[in-house]
């Protein structure tokens, strides 16, 4: 009797290990978080970051993949510092939120639509694939760009540059998230990042609120320019007016 309840425990341990895993819904917003190394920088041994946004929305049959590369915190501390002048560069150790900046990205993180991009991914063999329909030119040099997801439990994204034409032989760079884990029942993905086989680290996906865009009402950085050289002409005109 215990013979055949310790050969039916083993048995329902294989075929839970053989059982697929559920599948990953990915629809949502995620922030995007990577730590890598450049081994073509002129300092390779150096902790470097970006980080970003991620939403992905159905559209029917089909996936919707925006990206937003400009993620702005109310506290910015330990993600850049100043070069002595206005210009500022991100700190070059791995930042992670801390406590008030993880309830900003819960919440909802706040991004600029500057920069941002998105692809209509349609099912293709099991997996999520980017369509082009532009086509390619004798004349001219294309730059197409070729976004992915596969696998269903642990997705790997994957984002390709292509720049070519008729009879120029293409030229590609290549960005790969490689999911190896999930959390926290889907709420957090991590994996490997490469991108181009020089820039090679690991990556945290995290679930987040609905992204805050910038109000209308705003001035945009544009606008701002603008009004401050409109600004600046008003003072020279007067100025030549008081001679």
């Amino acid at each position: 009797m215990r013979h055949r309840i310790v050969r039916a425990a083993l048995a329902a341990a294989v075929l839970a290990c053989a059982a697929p895993a559920a599948a990953l819904d990915l629809v949502g917003t995620w922030h995007v978080l990577v730590h890598y190394k450049d081994s073509v920088a002129h300092n390779p041994d150096a902790e470097r970051w970006e980080d970003r946004v991620w939403v992905f929305e159905r559209e029917g049959e089909r996936l919707r993949w925006v990206d937003y590369p400009l993620v702005a915190f109310t506290d910015e501390s330990g993600r850049f510092e100043r070069l002595g002048t206005n210009r500022a560069t991100r700190t070059l150790h791995y930042w992670t939120p801390n406590e008030a900046q993880a309830a900003e990205l819960r919440e909802g993180p706040h991004v600029n639509t500057r920069g941002s991009r998105s692809k209509t991914l349609a099912a293709s063999d099991g997996a999520w694939r980017s369509t082009t329909a532009q086509q390619r030119s004798a004349n001219y040099l294309t730059y197409e760009e070729h976004w992915s997801v596969e696998g269903d439990a642990l997705p790997v994204f994957t984002r390709t540059d292509v720049l070519g034409g008729a009879t120029a032989e293409d030229t590609e760079g290549s960005t790969r998230y490689e999911t190896k884990q999930v959390e926290g029942d889907g709420q957090v993905l991590r994996g490997s990042y490469d991108r181009d086989g020089t820039r090679k680290g690991t990556f945290t996906l995290t679930r987040v609120g609905a992204v805050k865009l910038p109000s209308r009402e705003a001035p945009s950085p544009n606008d701002k320019a603008a009004r401050a050289r409109e600004e600046l002409w008003r003072q020279l005109e007067g100025a030549g007016d008081g001679d």
